[in-house]
């Protein structure tokens, strides 16, 4: 529930002074943040920086729905930021009534505004601790892996990790160049789903792909040539699917080390498929194979 007395999630706490207060909707009166330069805000604002994410091991989380996703998958959240332009929300009065006293926070919409990246700020915001899976883990646990080649679009990795979700159980391995997991437009795009996916980072292509072959992994590339299709490929129990960069696909060591190079065929005009969208197809045929 709301409490009095609100402590920065921060080793720096912060003294507010004379700050306004109000109600909130569980009948304590609470402070509301009015400025920018308040020190939750300002930590909530650098978290849009790669560098600062990596050294506080967390990430913002925006939007009710993404937010009591988060909840439920058990992620480990540090605080709750609430407009007060959204405290008559019943959906708003219930998450805030589910956190520990001491994580939740009220401010001023212009403040909330000035703490988001987004147009259109939904009024809730979270900042959750990062929950980096262990690569043993994956590899032992999966028998879908989806291994993204220097995936840089962070809504495209996002929209992935959200296919993955639809289709699996699934993990992911992101090599070198592929976008933060953790960047905010990448965390819109997934849409809950990066609560549900285990991930991790591989820092050399084929150290991990020569442990996935040792883990009996038939490991398959799409490219935009190839003479054989899905079709061709067979029923495997292990697959690893590697997803290639949106303009120069799958590195060439990485093709040269697979079991099987495929292609999509089209049967329209367009030339290419977005990599979100080949990778969703691709997804989707993979997971055909398995079921059978």
């Amino acid at each position: 529930m709301c409490s009095e007395t609100a402590r920065c999630p921060n080793p720096a706490n912060q003294n507010y002074g004379d700050t306004p207060k109000r109600e909130c909707p569980l009948g304590v009166f609470m402070d509301i943040i009015t400025s920018r330069d308040n020190n939750k805000i300002k930590y909530i604002r650098n978290l849009n920086l790669k560098k600062f994410r990596d050294k506080e091991n967390a990430f913002v989380l925006e939007g009710i729905k993404f937010v009591y996703e988060a909840l439920n998958e058990g992620a480990d959240m540090k605080l709750l930021l609430v407009s007060e332009e959204v405290l008559d929300n019943n959906e708003v009065k219930r998450l805030m009534a589910s956190m520990d006293n001491n994580k939740v926070f009220m401010c001023s919409a212009e403040v909330f505004r000035s703490a988001t990246d987004t147009v259109n700020a939904q009024g809730v915001l979270a900042v959750i601790n990062k929950n980096t899976a262990v690569q043993n883990d994956i590899i032992d646990k999966h028998n879908f892996i989806i291994m993204c080649d220097r995936i840089q679009d962070p809504g495209n990795l996002g929209t992935i990790i959200r296919s993955a979700d639809a289709f699996g159980p699934a993990a992911l391995i992101m090599n070198k160049g592929c976008a933060d997991a953790y960047n905010p437009k990448l965390v819109r795009a997934s849409a809950g789903a990066i609560f549900r996916v285990p991930f991790i980072y591989s820092e050399s292509d084929i150290e991990i792909l020569n442990i996935l072959k040792d883990r009996g992994f038939y490991l398959v590339t799409t490219v935009v040539d190839s003479e054989y299709t899905f079709e061709n490929m067979g029923n495997r129990s292990k697959i690893c699917l590697v997803i290639g960069n949106e303009g120069q696909g799958v590195a060439e060591h990485i093709i040269n080390n697979s079991d099987m190079a495929l292609t999509i065929k089209m049967t329209g005009k367009a030339e290419s498929l977005n990599a979100s969208v080949a990778a969703g197809i691709s997804i989707y045929e993979i997971r055909k194979k398995l079921l059978k």
